[in-house]
């Protein structure tokens, strides 16, 4: 176990910037507001939904294990319109997908991971489904885990090397490593790798000109520019697990974000919270819900979170933010 000092003077590496509150961690979080959710049956057509999101005024679900990998429900009252996408390497057709997927102005963008091709699906609520954009990335790296897409034609991902987190691909393929592990604040097994040990959720600002990285293991939040810039840092309380052995899980849910917020969830006191941070990397809300939910999509303009609960397929819960 580390000693106090080693902890302080790790610490203040990581919070560079004056990027979290001075004081005791925890001192000024943000007052914790309970959400009663509002419930939606829907036909029992759900098995194990891997992603929500919205696209084309629909509410989307990703079910990674079914040969049919998408529902489509009407919003804001989630009725069902049509499933489509189906599994193959046909032209219409998809492999193991990454659980990315950015809105567009008429449907969504996605990444296949088995092939590494970025594809655009054209989607309404008639019934129209169609890929038409099929591009194969040029590079050699495999498993481009947690895929953003980024301004100006870059994609982000995942790096496999020991001392960068992150690979920048810009337009003309050129693959650019930077991300600085905070090495130090969890222990590490001989031979476990970083990308493993800090094991990261992160997400896009739809605009594509920042992201933000999450940590599963350390309450710890990064926001980067497009170019591979770090703007913020921010921990919000010291991991409860440091040594090597079962981690303490903070983040487990994939985040969802617009152009003004993250939303994730996390948990406290076996309750299920739901985090509003903005892109400076400020903890700007946290609301107890009633439900817990495992998944969640977010319609902006109405700041209604829709959400899924594992033991009740056949509803959709949604919550009002204040």
């Amino acid at each position: 176990m580390r000693n106090n000092s080693n902890w302080g003077i790790l610490l203040i590496c990581l919070l560079i910037n004056g990027c979290i509150s001075k004081g005791k961690l925890g001192d000024q979080l943000p007052k914790l507001v309970s959400l009663t959710a509002d419930s939606i049956s829907i036909p029992p057509v759900l098995l194990s939904v891997t992603r929500l999101f919205v696209a084309n005024d629909m509410l989307v679900t990703y079910e990674q294990r079914r040969d049919t990998l998408f529902s489509f429900w009407s919003l804001p009252h989630c009725d069902y319109l049509f499933s489509a996408g189906t599994k193959g390497q046909g032209p219409y057709e998809f492999l193991m997908l990454d659980r990315t997927f950015s809105e567009t102005s008429q449907g969504f963008k996605l990444f296949e991971l088995a092939s590494n091709k970025v594809k655009e699906v054209v989607v309404d609520a008639a019934g129209t489904f169609k890929v038409v954009v099929d591009k194969q990335l040029n590079v050699e790296e495999r498993g481009l885990n947690r895929f953003l897409f980024l301004e100006n034609g870059r994609y982000c991902f995942i790096s496999d090397k020991e001392e960068s987190e992150f690979v920048l691909l810009d337009e003309e393929e050129n693959l650019t490593y930077f991300g600085i592990y905070p090495d130090g604040i969890l222990a590490k097994k001989d031979g476990e790798l970083n990308r493993f040990v800090y094991n990261k959720l992160t997400v896009a600002n739809p605009k594509g000109d920042k992201f933000a990285s999450f940590y599963s293991y350390m309450k710890c939040c990064r926001i980067y520019n497009s170019k591979g810039d770090m703007l913020a840092e921010t921990m919000v309380e010291r991991p409860k697990t440091i040594e090597s052995g079962e981690r303490y899980v903070y983040y487990s849910s994939f985040p969802y974000a617009d152009n003004e917020s993250i939303y994730l969830l996390t948990n406290e006191k076996d309750s299920t919270v739901l985090e509003g941070w903005n892109w400076e990397g400020v903890l700007t809300a946290r609301y107890l819900l009633d439900k817990p939910v495992y998944c969640l999509a977010v319609q902006s303009k109405q700041k209604k979170v829709y959400a899924l609960c594992k033991d009740k397929e056949s509803v959709i819960y949604t919550f009002d933010i204040p």
